[in-house]
């Protein structure tokens, strides 16, 4: 196949999977919808080749970096200051879901499933990144199916629960006079940055991201030095460097590449799927389903026990833990989804939305942007 018919192609796909996400709020993601019509299509009329066909492994691999500086610059720790008992909540019950996958997985199934489905988990499309891009250079096809398998049903795990939960949650929050006296009405404000005096020439999307090469290029020196990932130092510089104000916030929107960059690096988790069949993914089924149902036991059971430590309601405390299998845009859409479900008018549904939506959004940007980036990094290397 030409290479612009197999990047066409992939494109098409790429945009199938957006509006059907959209349509559906996120209850399908575009994971899921990728993987699903990839596979129909392996198995029916699209070359087995058209990853290699469309050119765009290689280069897609290469701008990984780019994305994960990027996700630092969105980091707003004057939020995380004011969010401290969601952030402590959200990290300690997902590590402790980590290293339930990792202890009893290595037992049951094969501890290489264990290692790499343990941070997809923790995370999802980021922590995937890393994953694959070892397991590429090791050739663990099985593994690498493993992984996608995780990161597309993940959320069938999650988003039910938290769900459930917090519609429980926001029905008892509203019937408790108490709390609506003095409900949370959180509100992300900028912090005060030490700012780079950069020349207004800069200010223009090939100024940002050769920016954003600049620290990206830098991650690359200090992880060679080091023998830090360089996934994890990318996402670090990029913390660091917005706070100095040499990025600018969301640094890879500014670039005006944004969604092709999302696209590139998307697509190539799925670039393993040619050689999956039916018979893999049901023999993958069994480790897939300890991994996810070990994650969601320990994630339950950490949850009970930190809402007694910070007398929270061990309904929110679950759902802040469990933000780690869906993430971003759906940790938006369920708080707003419950209001809408539970609030009998607009002044209960907003005080729903207030009292949900900031400790969610949170919770998954913690777990997902940051933590599971660190932990892939970290686990990647006893692969």
């Amino acid at each position: 196949m030409k290479p612009i018919f197999a990047l066409t192609f992939l494109a098409f796909v790429y945009l199938f999977g957006e509006i059907v996400a959209e349509k559906t709020r996120a209850r399908l993601s575009i994971t899921l919808v990728i993987s699903i019509t990839l596979l129909i299509g392996f198995g029916t009329l699209i070359p087995k080749t058209i990853f290699e066909d469309s050119k765009i492994i290689p280069f897609s691999m290469n701008i990984v970096g780019l994305l994960l500086t990027s996700l630092g610059t969105r980091i707003n720790f004057r939020e995380l200051r004011k969010q401290w008992r969601t952030v402590v909540i959200a990290l300690t019950g997902t590590s402790i879901s980590v290293l339930g996958i990792i202890a009893i997985g290595s037992f049951i199934i094969n501890r290489q499933y264990a290692l790499a489905g343990a941070p997809i988990f923790a995370g999802g499309n980021a922590a995937a990144l890393v994953m694959m891009e070892k397991l590429n250079t090791i050739r663990f096809k099985d593994v690498q199916t493993f992984c996608i398998m995780m990161l597309i049903t993940q959320g069938f795990v999650g988003i039910p629960v938290s769900s459930y939960l917090l519609r429980r949650e926001a029905k008892e929050y509203i019937e408790n006079k108490k709390y609506l006296e003095k409900r949370l009405t959180d509100i992300t404000k900028k912090a005060y940055k030490v700012k780079f005096n950069m020349p207004d020439v800069l200010d223009r999307p090939m100024g940002h991201f050769v920016r954003l090469g600049i620290v990206t290029s830098f991650a690359s020196v200090l992880s060679s030095a080091t023998g830090i990932h360089y996934f994890i130092i990318c996402l670090l510089l990029g913390i660091v460097f917005y706070e100095i104000g040499f990025l600018e916030e969301d640094s890879l929107k500014r670039t005006d590449s944004a969604n092709l960059v999302l696209f590139l690096t998307t697509l190539v988790i799925f670039s393993n799927l040619a050689d999956v069949t039916i018979f893999k993914i049901i023999e993958l089924l069994y480790p897939l389903l300890i991994c996810l149902f070990t994650g969601l036991i320990f994630a339950v059971f950490s949850g009970y026990f930190l809402a007694k430590v910070f007398r929270i309601s061990y309904k929110l405390a679950i759902s802040l833990i469990l933000t780690c299998t869906f993430g971003f845009p759906t940790t938006f859409f369920i708080p707003n989804e419950v209001a809408e479900a539970i609030g009998r008018n607009e002044t209960e549904k907003k005080i729903i939305v207030d009292y949900l939506e900031p400790k969610m959004l949170t919770a998954g940007f913690i777990t997902v942007t940051i933590f599971s980036v660190i932990i892939a990094g970290v686990l990647v290397k006893f692969l």
